[in-house]
């Protein structure tokens, strides 16, 4: 009886360890391409994905625009999208004015999981656009906005947080020259409570004392940890064309406290061009050695063209290398990009003759020269453009998360998952795309830039909660796994407090955990390592009465037992969970 009984123990351990393996092969091998439509009733809205990130409860959070005519707030309003790790949405948030607002930038806190947006809203009692910082929480509730009060319109394009939650921005201030309006590059710091540390315009003298009427605008900054923090920043300026419409890149190294440590303009050393080279960066990210990569668009070759430029730079702002990426006849435009592995990988799009464009990824090494792969995301009909990207924190086996917009049908968000290698796995979704590429020669130049302090002011701007469909556009392999961190599953149909076990367990990397509260309140699960050391907060904020259930990704910690411990109201429980990797 005893070794019949050790025997069924056995084979119930292995069916669970089959369960947590079966659920991981499912989950990393989830890959998938889905829209995301706002809906008034049955009128689509027009929705624009810009900024994506891999939220720290599991799953991704993407940030952009819409114009929701019937339900939204004004012409364009800020739109937040919480997707799950099946691409599934299930939270949506339309911030802004009455008036036209577009939100460009998305991090998460590292401190409260809550959610930071940057772009610009318009203040309706200056009649101009603000450049607007807006703290939501965990669960999309508006904490506090705070905008750039200058004279003029402002906007932030980018938003970053560092290791101690403070908050770097960029974007442009208006700057009134001899009559003309004029942008400037604008930088600030904020803490993670919403206090400005300092904001910055950066303005172009020729000499001086006499401020150049060139435009500067900077598009993407970086926090970059080697030798002791600072940022860099990269921004397009017309000081060397004189053109309103033909750039230069500008990257700049700034201080923590926003100190100008160099600044550099990279200009193709084109002899006797027939049009001005122009060149803007869309997007710069730190490395190692202390130096920056950027990545962006230039017209240097064929001025009725596009090519995706990507060059690095070392820790003094040194060019190490630069390489154009395009075909004859076909516009390429690089928005975003990040390492992987050694290599770098660039989300954009391709427009052909006809106009038609088409999501694009790539990727190449580290030290530049021929791309390894390049995907496109072609279906049928419509058009798409790439704008940002991760490597995707969903499953082991790694891969890329991207978003941007699409108009398959209406003009919706996007989010298309993919492997390792650019692909949607067992899915016809993709396709290959031969690029060709070519070094740059590229000359040093600069110019005297001074800064001047800039106020802010607190701003209470609306926030609504429409309906939102997700559309599978194209399946991979896996496409069964269920939604996960479902809010309220059961409401109303509770009566007592319980927690249950995690399922599965053992798990690799994901699980899922369900609870119930029989009434509304504060409750908070918080997952233990054996010695009693706290390594991750699920829950800490007031639910609703109901059957609730979240998901823990412990990719990030080794295998080994945790615990993990309910508390709300006098209820408190506390149940075992085993990592196999």
């Amino acid at each position: 009886m005893k070794n019949q009984n050790l025997k069924l123990k056995a084979i119930r351990v292995l069916a669970v360890i089959l369960v947590s393996i079966f659920s991981y092969i499912n989950l990393s091998a989830q890959h998938y391409i889905n829209e995301y439509d706002t809906r008034c009733g049955a009128v689509s809205g027009t929705d624009y994905g810009r900024s994506i990130i891999n939220r720290v409860d599991s799953g991704y959070a993407i940030g952009g625009y819409s114009y929701a005519s019937a339900c939204g707030i004004g012409p364009y309003d800020w739109m937040f999208i919480k997707v799950k790790p099946d691409g599934n949405h299930n939270l949506l948030r339309l911030i802004g004015t009455a008036s036209d607002d577009k939100c460009f930038s998305l991090i998460q806190s590292s401190k409260d999981s809550g959610y930071v947006m940057a772009g610009y809203m318009y203040h309706q009692a200056t009649s101009m656009k603000r450049a607007t910082l807006v703290k939501l929480d965990k669960s999309g509730n508006l904490q506090y906005s705070k905008i750039i009060y200058d004279s003029l319109n402002s906007a932030y394009s980018q938003v970053i947080n560092d290791p101690s939650n403070t908050r770097g921005l960029t974007g442009w201030d208006e700057n009134n020259i001899n009559g003309k309006r004029r942008n400037k590059i604008l930088v600030s710091q904020y803490d993670g409570l919403g206090n400005k540390n300092w904001a910055y315009r950066y303005d172009s003298y020729v000499t001086a004392t006499n401020i150049s009427g060139s435009i500067e605008e900077a598009n993407s900054i970086c926090f970059q940890p080697i030798g002791g923090g600072n940022y860099g920043v990269a921004a397009r300026t017309t000081f060397f064309s004189g053109l309103s419409s033909k750039y230069d890149i500008l990257v700049m190294k700034l201080s923590y406290t926003g100190a100008i440590i160099w600044k550099k303009v990279y200009r193709f050393n084109i002899a006797n061009p027939v049009n001005y080279p122009s060149a803007e960066p869309k997007k710069i990210i730190p490395m190692t050695d202390g130096g920056f990569v950027i990545v962006g668009s230039t017209n240097a070759y064929a001025n009725t063209e596009s090519d995706i430029i990507v060059f690095r730079v070392n820790a003094s702002g040194g060019l190490m290398w630069s390489y154009t990426y395009g075909n004859t006849g076909v516009k390429e435009f690089g928005n975003s990009i990040i390492t992987d592995a050694g290599s770098l990988v660039i989300a954009g799009y391709k427009t052909n003759t006809v106009g038609t464009t088409d999501a694009l990824l790539m990727k190449i090494p580290l030290a530049g020269g021929a791309a390894t792969w390049t995907r496109l995301w072609d279906p049928a009909a419509g058009s798409e453009a790439g704008y940002d990207l991760v490597n995707s924190n969903i499953g082991v086996t790694g891969g890329y998360a991207i978003t941007g917009d699409a108009s398959a049908n209406a003009n919706n968000a996007f989010l298309w998952r993919t492997d390792v290698n650019g692909q949607v796995t067992g899915g016809n979704c993709n396709n290959n795309y031969i690029i060709n590429y070519r070094p740059n020669d590229i000359k040093l130049d600069s110019f005297i830039i001074q800064r001047r302090s800039l106020d802010d002011k607190s701003f209470n701007p609306t926030i609504l909660s429409p309906n939102m469909v997700t559309s599978r556009i194209c399946s991979g392999t896996a496409d069964n796994m269920q939604g996960m961190e479902e809010d309220n599953i059961n409401a109303g149909e509770v009566t007592d407090f319980k927690l249950d076990q995690n399922y599965p367990n053992p798990f690799n990397p994901s699980t899922s955990i369900k609870f119930d509260i029989p009434v509304s309140g504060f409750v908070s699960i918080k997952v233990f390592d054996v010695s009693g050391k706290e390594v991750y907060s699920l829950v800490n904020e007031v639910r609703s009465a109901g059957r609730h259930e979240v998901t823990f990704n412990a990719s990030g910690l080794s295998s080994g037992v945790y615990y993990y411990r309910i508390a709300s109201g006098n209820f408190n429980d506390i149940k075992k969970m085993i990592l196999v990797k």
